[in-house]
């Protein structure tokens, strides 16, 4: 039964309480994306996804926040998420939902995903995902335009999104957006990436298909953000969902963090 009324939501409380904590990450710099999937602390680390055709990850992948599903009907949302950082920035919390890696920074040619993937979560249609690149081997520093295919929410396959790749080396664990094609809003599925340019060194990077929960901005370090069910919105969190952080930058390192989630399922 849906949360949507106040006695409900009240009923609700206390639910599922997740502390966390990510050591600080050298990132790219004032503007960039940096991933914490791989880095250590509370959850451990996570693993660099297989290559080629990549994982579902869920709510048992190492790496993610350990979450309980809800029960019979009941659905589960998120209720609060506070944290605190070393250094400025913010802190973004997703659902990870298809992962990969083995694409070469040093290829022109197109490089493929021979099974593309297809998503299990209730995100099927796609509407709301987004798809990001991650660095896990550093590439070059030559600039490059990578260039998706994908398929968008309404099912219109071969459409194209794009990031441009400045004449910097992307850092290991820095994400990048892809900018998808005007009219989209999200994607369901994606069959390749190609380069405009070769980097200089193939490194190893993947996709990511994600899709967004909540953020909140470290303005003062070292001091609580916090924000409830109401300024949170009580998004949904689907059964299985593999939860993830990155950080937006406002420096060359994510700084330590540390955060806490509320779940509350009805």
């Amino acid at each position: 039964m849906a949360i949507d009324t106040m006695d409900k939501l009240v009923a609700a409380l206390p639910g599922q309480h997740r502390h966390l904590f990510k050591a600080s990450q050298t990132a790219e710099g004032a503007g960039t994306w940096h991933s914490l999937w791989k880095a250590a602390g509370s959850p451990g680390a996570g693993s660099t996804p297989p290559t080629g055709n990549g994982q579902t990850p869920t709510r048992l992948t190492a790496g993610a926040i350990t979450l309980v599903n809800p029960s019979g009907a009941n659905k589960l949302y998120l209720a609060r998420f506070s944290v605190a950082g070393a250094t400025a920035g913010t802190v973004i919390l997703y659902d990870r939902l298809w992962h990969n890696s083995g694409f070469n920074g040093n290829v022109t040619t197109a490089q493929t995903i021979a099974t593309p993937p297809t998503l299990t979560r209730p995100d099927a249609d796609g509407a709301d995902v987004e798809l990001w690149g991650e660095v896990y081997t550093a590439m070059g520093a030559t600039a490059s335009v990578f260039t998706a295919t994908y398929t968008n929410q309404d099912g219109v396959a071969g459409r194209s999104a794009s990031y441009s790749m400045p004449a910097n080396a992307l850092s290991v664990g820095q994400m990048f957006p892809f900018t998808l094609q005007a009219g989209d809003t999200g994607v369901r599925t994606v069959s390749q990436v190609q380069l405009s340019t070769a980097t200089g060194t193939a490194g190893d990077f993947g996709l990511v298909l994600l899709r967004r929960l909540a953020e909140v901005p470290i303005t003062v370090v070292n001091v609580l953000a916090d924000r409830d069910a109401f300024a949170l919105g009580m998004p949904e969190i689907f059964p299985d969902a593999c939860l993830a952080l990155q950080v937006l930058c406002t420096t060359t390192s994510t700084g330590n963090i540390m955060a806490a989630v509320e779940f509350i399922e009805g």
